[in-house]
């Protein structure tokens, strides 16, 4: 299977030189910007979780469970939550990090390998399918939404390959012309390019559950 750069191994080291595996969450940043995904995925999630019966939420590509944590302590503390990654250095800083809050699961797991098993309420995948090639992101999709009553997913409108890691590419009505169920989507902080301006997107599809 081709991954580009996306090797546990890239990741491990890029968890810990990028993403302050080792630093305190700052969860102001959230309110702060209003065009981030977690600022839009939360806000979703506020707004919509009593309509949700399966009170359970699954974050793929938790990175140090930076997301997971905020809605656990502030958004919907009584839901079980659990983060998957598949970097050690990663899943090791978001156990460490939530120590005060042990009901919050953490899983080093690889999602293509490993894929989703048990039912969700939600389930999230932010910046994270531009990393999987064409042919497998589909097939993970299709395994996401099997398994939750609704999807948040995240991604980029660029081609840019990024050093490598991106390796499959997406509009923002990427999802709707492939026959999924879109509910909302919205652009998010634009990407100054060379080449012009692209965005951060994320879309809100229908589960099958």
């Amino acid at each position: 299977m081709n991954r580009g750069q996306n090797t546990i191994e890239h990741w491990n080291e890029k968890h810990i030189r990028q993403y302050g595996v080792n630093e305190p969450y700052n969860f102001s940043k959230i309110d702060a910007n209003p065009y981030s995904y977690d600022n839009a995925a939360s806000k979703i999630i506020e707004q919509n979780h009593d309509e949700i019966t399966n009170k359970s939420l699954l974050e793929i590509g938790c990175a140090v469970g930076y997301f997971v944590s905020y809605l656990k302590r502030y958004v919907i503390p009584s839901w079980k939550i659990e983060g998957w990654d598949f970097s050690p250095s990663g899943i090791n800083a978001a156990i460490e990090k939530n120590k005060d809050i042990p009901e919050l699961k953490f899983q080093q797991r690889d999602f293509l390998l490993n894929p989703v098993e048990e039912d969700c309420g939600i389930i999230c995948c932010f910046e994270t399918i531009e990393h999987i090639e064409e042919g497998a992101n589909y097939k993970a999709l299709d395994n996401w939404l099997e398994h939750c009553e609704y999807l948040i997913l995240s991604t980029v409108d660029t081609e840019d390959d990024c050093f490598g890691e991106h390796i499959s590419h997406y509009k923002i009505d990427t999802f709707a012309k492939k026959g999924y169920d879109v509910v909302w989507s919205s652009l998010l902080a634009p990407i100054q390019m060379p080449n012009g301006i692209y965005h951060y997107f994320i879309n809100l599809l229908k589960g099958k559950l």
